[in-house]
């Protein structure tokens, strides 16, 4: 074999040992975005637990709120991105005040979906809310769930340490005028494992301004309520999908009444809430 062979056979050799050593190209990390569902659905327990505080004229007054859902949720491709529509498979609520007692709803207090669309950062524009009566409650509490469902992403590659923020804004208008503005600050703490699934750690924090123009008992008053909340978020990185959700959130405030020589009421909240994707048929 003559040297110029022998030198072309080698460097076929080493190019296609080369190539054989080198692998498949890597594979890029996960996105942080919605509209990378691997899946078209997916079923969520969202519960939701506030209790308040208000002296009034007729003495202080205290209300604890709690209500569960289950939301089994369809995805769909949309021109703005990702829709969802939410159903209401299971619901009930339990409202006890000291003046007024208690109250209770359940799912036959709810028609319809919840029905929303979101960008690839989670920015939601919400379509339609479920017909509601009683203490259910109107337009406002499925409003909330639309914007409260998922935390708002960088729709950006996994990177460990990276933050981000983002402004939700809402408004609902109903049996009561609801005004939401939350400023959100995210970071990522990094991932963990959790029955066998790799999922990224979210850190999230946020202030909040809220105003509520509503009737009480023919009365009409002005809430406003200014407060933060704190928590974190696990995203699953393979399903993308969120796993879980749990943020507290506390607020200070006023009711304005509209009463001659009453003057404004201190009020407090404080309300937990938490988003699950269903596990074993397991409530939150």
């Amino acid at each position: 074999m003559s040297r110029k062979n022998l030198l072309a056979l080698v460097s076929a050799a080493s190019l296609a040992t080369g190539c054989a050593s080198g692998g498949p190209e890597p594979t890029p990390p996960p996105v942080l975005g919605f509209g990378q569902h691997a899946t078209a659905s997916a079923l969520y327990h969202v519960a939701d637990s506030t209790r308040m505080s208000l002296p009034t004229p007729m003495g202080d007054m205290t209300m604890q709120d709690v209500s569960r859902a289950t939301l089994d949720l369809a995805f769909a491709e949309d021109a703005a991105g990702t829709r969802v529509t939410a159903t209401v498979t299971a619901f009930e609520a339990k409202t006890e005040s000291s003046m007024t007692g208690v109250q209770t709803a359940d799912a036959g207090d709810v028609e319809g979906a919840l029905v929303f669309v979101m960008d690839g950062r989670g920015a939601v524009d919400v379509v339609s809310v479920p017909e509601t009566s009683g203490l259910a409650g109107d337009r406002a509490r499925f409003t909330a769930v639309a914007h409260g469902l998922f935390p708002r992403l960088p729709d950006r590659a996994f990177e460990p340490g990276l933050s981000w923020t983002d402004t939700v804004a809402w408004s609902s208008e109903g049996d009561e005028s609801v005004q939401v503005t939350t400023a959100y600050r995210y970071s990522l703490t990094g991932d963990t494992i959790v029955d066998g699934r790799r999922l990224a750690v979210i850190s999230v924090s946020g202030d909040s301004g809220i105003t509520i123009d509503a009737d009480m008992g023919g009365m009409a008053t002005v809430t406003t309520l200014e407060g933060s909340e704190a928590g974190s978020a696990l995203w699953d990185l393979e399903r993308g999908l969120l796993h879980s959700l749990a943020l507290d959130q506390e607020f200070e405030g006023s009711v304005q009444l509209e009463m001659v020589g009453v003057p404004d009421l201190p009020v407090e909240i404080h309300t937990q809430w938490r988003v699950r994707l269903a596990d074993e048929g397991r409530s939150p």
